[in-house]
């Protein structure tokens, strides 16, 4: 286990322990929210916002077993802006959700190509648990940091077709042309932000070096 070896207190622990709560959490969510859309069963996404209120609740755990003096003050920094980062993964979920319950209608052609955006995002939430359980071991977390980063720029050269397909596309209302536009844009969003997620992993790779 990672950090246990160079950071053996109670403390320590129990933060250690919330992390991998937290980016499970992640992983529930992406999962969720891909088979909801793949389904069109919107009832799917509730779970979504319960894991999003769980977050953050485990976000401000810890942030307290910080402050009462968990880890070395050099990581602490990095180790709360991870957490605040992977609970905005949760937040962004949520709006997803959010903006697929508000959608007037998703062109089978735009919802596959979705449906690829929510399983890529599911891989990445794999990978970011698996370099968080590398810190500080044999492993190295770059190689699962790399494969984030392909991924990324997966979902990002299907977010280009995506909207491609949605200059063509007519809508009634600016309203409903509002949604559907931010309901891509907060989709995407979702593999920007856990590859920010990655870079901290990364930082605090080099910081147990």
């Amino acid at each position: 286990m990672w950090l246990k070896r160079l950071f053996a207190g109670s403390r320590e622990r129990e933060v250690i322990k919330l992390f991998k709560e937290h980016l499970n959490s992640v992983k529930l969510s992406c999962e969720a929210f891909a088979k909801a859309i793949e389904t069109d069963d919107k009832t799917l996404l509730n779970e979504v916002c319960e894991l999003e209120k769980a977050g953050d609740a485990i976000r401000r755990e810890i942030a307290l077993k910080l402050y009462e003096g968990a880890f070395l003050p050099v990581m602490r920094g990095t180790l709360y802006k991870l957490a605040e980062t992977v609970d905005e993964i949760l937040d962004t979920l949520e709006d997803v959700a959010i903006d697929y319950v508000r959608l007037v209608s998703l062109d089978s052609d735009v919802r596959e190509l979705c449906v690829k955006v929510a399983n890529l995002n599911i891989k990445m939430s794999v990978n970011l648990m698996e370099a968080f359980e590398a810190l500080g071991g044999k492993a190295d977390p770059s190689d699962k940091t790399i494969k984030i980063r392909v991924r990324e720029r997966e979902v990002d050269a299907i977010k280009h077709e995506i909207y491609r397909k949605l200059i063509k596309k007519e809508v009634s209302n600016f309203w409903e042309g509002k949604i559907l536009s931010d309901f891509i844009d907060n989709l995407v969003k979702v593999s920007d932000i856990i590859e920010d997620a990655a870079d901290l992993i990364q930082i605090l790779n080099v910081s147990l070096r």
